[in-house]
């Protein structure tokens, strides 16, 4: 029952967001948008599969039978319109876009395929990008949502505090992702897949994969990982360092600087742009800011990048139940790269982390 209500609430703020923004209804496709509407999670392939919800109609779904099943018991109701590899997806798709009403203005879920819009009759329906819609609809979570982000951030915060056990000298960075998966696994994570190991002068290039380069002595070794707990994220980087380093120590302070009050300054009200210039104000004052290349954080959810955006300039403001990263780096080039995140959870007015592992240099020690 429950779970009902949760889903009741969500396809109700979805046909409120279209009748304000004059939409007939809205395109989804599987994804993290069809999870959070369905509560049930299909990869996305070639088979066309669409959900069609109009703004006073019962929602349908175009999916491929194979795919239907869990679609049929889910809190969202709807007319499932299944069809098979023999049939082909053509009377399925011509039954549901009758059945929603499909004409008038709808909005577009960014990711569907060409293949799925190509299939539908739109002589008399004006397409419109619906990311924004979608977006905002997930940025403020409920309490289930809340739950599953602080657990999800628990877990990966304990398998961080392990990391000192993996990292040793002469060790490659794919055997210490490798390993570090595991660690996250066993502390009851449902899926990692974003795993990133950069040491010493590959630090300097961001979002660069693990590769078969050892680890030596006195250099940085950055560890952004992406985790899930039945779906929603925690993502954290710290960087460690194998015996000591002057170079990096300095840069590294500033970066935990940075972060710092980058987290401080994310309170309810205030623009996303005034928590990305804390945060690079100190970076600017030291110097570094040429080399802080990308925007302050992104928010988590049912994806690992997504609204609201910490960027610089941003006028959105927080509010209450919006969660997010600040992960403020220095990467000079052909020398170090540093990052330090963590995730952010605006609980009453303040925002309060919800990762939680040692960050001041040397803890690793």
């Amino acid at each position: 029952m429950e779970d009902r209500r949760r889903f009741a609430a969500r396809e109700k703020g979805l046909r409120r967001e279209l009748e304000q923004r004059g939409l007939d209804g809205a395109i989804v496709v599987p994804g993290p948008n069809m999870r959070y509407l369905t509560g049930v999670d299909s990869l996305l392939l070639e088979r066309p599969f669409m959900l069609l919800v109009g703004r006073e109609r019962e929602a349908q779904l175009v999916a491929p039978e194979l795919e239907a099943g869990p679609y049929r018991w889910c809190p969202l109701p709807m007319r499932v319109h299944a069809w098979t590899d023999s049939q082909g997806p053509g009377t399925a798709i011509e039954g549901a876009a009758t059945s929603a009403g499909l004409k008038g203005r709808w909005g577009v879920e960014g990711r569907t395929p060409f293949l799925f819009l190509s299939k539908l009759s739109l002589d008399s329906v004006k397409l419109e990008d619906a990311e924004p819609l979608l977006q905002g609809l997930r940025e403020v979570k409920d309490e289930s949502e809340a739950k599953l982000l602080r657990e999800s951030g628990a877990i990966l915060s304990r398998a961080f505090d392990r990391l000192p056990q993996i990292l040793k000298e002469g060790v490659t960075e794919l055997e210490l992702a490798r390993r570090a998966t595991e660690l996250i696994y066993s502390e009851g994570a449902t899926k990692v897949d974003a795993m990133l190991v950069q040491s010493g002068p590959r630090a300097s290039d961001p979002h660069g994969g693990p590769t078969t380069k050892k680890v030596t002595r006195g250099e940085g070794v950055i560890f952004d990982v992406g985790s899930t707990l039945d779906g929603y994220y925690a993502d954290v980087t710290r960087t460690l360092c194998l015996g000591s380093g002057r170079a990096i120590e300095d840069v590294y302070q500033k970066v935990l600087e940075a972060e710092e009050k980058g987290i401080r300054s994310a309170v309810e009200g205030v623009a996303v742009g005034a928590v990305d210039g804390a945060a690079r104000g100190v970076l600017k004052d030291a110097g570094m800011g040429r080399y802080f290349i990308h925007r302050t954080g992104h928010g988590l959810g049912l994806e690992v990048h997504e609204a609201p955006y910490i960027v610089e300039g941003g006028r959105e403001r927080l509010r209450r139940r919006m969660c997010f990263t600040v992960e403020p780096g220095v990467y000079i080039p052909g020398r170090l790269g540093v990052r330090i995140e963590d995730d952010v959870f605006v609980d009453g007015r303040r925002g309060r982390t919800i990762t939680d592992t040692p960050k001041e240099f040397g803890w690793w020690k």
